[in-house]
């Protein structure tokens, strides 16, 4: 058993003394100037070609998402120690960029009256397309297992939008809230990432 723990130390030991190879960095920033400069190319034609606002600026938000992932997983490959801190923005942002998917496709669908209009209307009708892809025949949407043993089918219409709208907005919530306190455990020094202990969060 004292050896294993020795082997365990000296192994931890040598992780804590590995640096990041050159090769990796230099790969890694290459597909981080890729996806900059293809993120930067999009957002311009979106915002030179800003027709349609009602939808665009939530599109630009979506858009926006892959050049904070790309520099915030840069940073945290190259400087690991302030990964959590930078976790917190990109969280943070995470959050807003589903606000912004969810409102870009009511958006689409021409705002919230004709969505809900429009799930209304596919709810009662008595086509054989489900609707969604786990919807049964009489249009509602069922749980998936376990669930739909204890909360029954959701009929698709305006309720099914609101509970949609709503599990939304508490997500946007949670994960900022989570983020918050991941950096604040951090600070701590009590944040044990992936670990499920009662003395770290």
């Amino acid at each position: 058993m004292a050896m294993a723990m020795e082997l365990a130390d000296k192994l931890l030991l040598v992780l804590r003394s590995y640096s990041l190879p050159v090769w990796a960095t230099i790969i890694s920033g290459l597909f981080v100037a890729v996806s900059l400069s293809l993120s930067i190319y999009l957002l311009l034609n979106h915002l030179s070609a800003y027709k349609n606002p009602e939808e665009q600026k939530f599109l630009v938000g979506v858009v926006l998402m892959v050049p904070i992932y790309a520099i915030e997983s840069y940073i945290s490959l190259v400087n690991p120690t302030i990964g959590v801190d930078i976790e917190i923005l990109r969280d943070g942002y995470e959050a807003f960029a589903m606000y912004c998917f969810g409102r870009y496709l009511v958006a689409c669908l021409g705002g919230e009256d004709r969505t809900i209009e429009f799930l209304k209307k596919e709810g009662s009708s008595g086509s054989d397309a489900p609707l969604l892809g786990n919807a049964s025949e009489e249009r509602h949407v069922n749980h998936p297992f376990p669930m739909n043993y204890m909360l029954n089918p959701w009929p698709v219409g305006e309720w099914f939008y609101l509970v949609v709208k709503f599990g939304l907005v508490q997500y946007m919530i949670i994960k900022t809230i989570c983020a918050l306190l991941a950096v604040i455990l951090e600070s701590f020094g009590v944040y044990c990432e992936g670990e499920f202990k009662w003395n770290c969060g």
